[in-house]
């Protein structure tokens, strides 16, 4: 991607939260406790077993790259 899409894309991000209200540094912090969460959660589980466990656990490895993904898309 090149710098003038990022740009733009920050932006466009800097603007939908203003319109619903929502303060980046409280977003970015609530974030932080979702992850936490989930990485407290995902301690929890044995993803050894071919479990109900095992499902849950990958679904919380997929919860916790989403919100890196959109903790790393706010900081930029």
């Amino acid at each position: 991607m090149n710098y003038f899409a990022i740009e733009a894309g920050a932006q466009a991000m800097d603007s939908q939260l203003s319109t619903l209200g929502i303060d980046e540094v409280t977003l970015h912090h609530d974030l932080l406790i979702e992850l936490g969460k989930v990485e407290m959660a995902l301690e929890l589980i044995q993803p050894d077993q071919e479990t109900p466990a095992a499902t849950q656990f990958q679904l919380l490895e997929g919860r916790r790259a989403k919100l890196n993904a959109m903790l790393l898309r706010l900081a930029a």
